[in-house]
């Protein structure tokens, strides 16, 4: 498990380092160190995994982020855990479902935590009904992209039908949420970088066939 964990941490770090901005280099790698070390608390602790990500149709894991305020310095640090139900669906063409239909399956839904660099201002936010309008596919990485809606819980009350992207790699491994900033009112910055990454395969295992009490 810790080498599974380990090679996560190494190949993401490895794509951070290459950024140019040092502060924003190191903050995000403190943020994936926390999450990576917060599956392997997950995997020791069946009791810490939510029943809803039992089901076999979904992959979770970590979430990872920063948001930078005007002068490029480090505004708030991200992390959380999601669950999806994307990589089920077909990578090409049109795809669309009702809302209904995605309060009922959850393609996408997000907890994101945010904490300030001196670590004040601890909050939350949840990100659900999530309704995919259209697709399409990057044909030079072949990553797939879901245009769509979702709910993002804020403060004064929910945000609804915030258009949301959600851009899935082409082994799964990688989830970039873009979460339109206008509609949140800028909370999360001008241009936030959200990354789910998907569990290690023996975690996913072990949730799929351990009951929980």
């Amino acid at each position: 498990m810790f080498a599974s964990n380990t090679l996560v941490l190494f190949r993401v770090s490895a794509i951070i380092l290459s950024m140019h901005n040092y502060e924003f280099k190191l903050s995000v790698i403190a943020v994936l160190f926390i999450t990576i070390a917060s599956i392997g608390y997950i995997s020791n602790s069946v009791n810490a995994i939510p029943s809803t990500f039992l089901d076999r149709t979904f992959v979770f894991g970590p979430l990872i982020g920063v948001t930078t305020n005007d002068t490029g310095n480090v505004d708030w640090l991200l992390s959380g855990t999601w669950r999806s139900s994307l990589t089920n669906l077909t990578d090409s063409g049109v795809i669309t479902n009702s809302t209904q239909d995605n309060q009922t399956d959850g393609r996408f839904v997000a907890a994101i935590e945010m904490i300030k660099p001196n670590g004040l201002s601890r909050h939350t936010h949840t990100l659900t009904d999530f309704v995919v309008t259209s697709s399409s596919q990057n044909e030079q990485n072949g990553s797939t992209i879901y245009n769509g809606t979702s709910t993002i819980s804020l403060r004064d009350g929910p945000a609804l039908q915030v258009p949301t992207i959600i851009q899935k790699s082409n082994n799964n491994s990688v989830f970039k949420i873009t979460i339109d900033p206008e509609s949140v009112d800028y909370h999360f910055g001008k241009s936030p970088v959200i990354y789910g990454i998907t569990a290690p395969n023996d975690l996913m295992q072990k949730s799929h066939t351990e009951r929980l009490y």
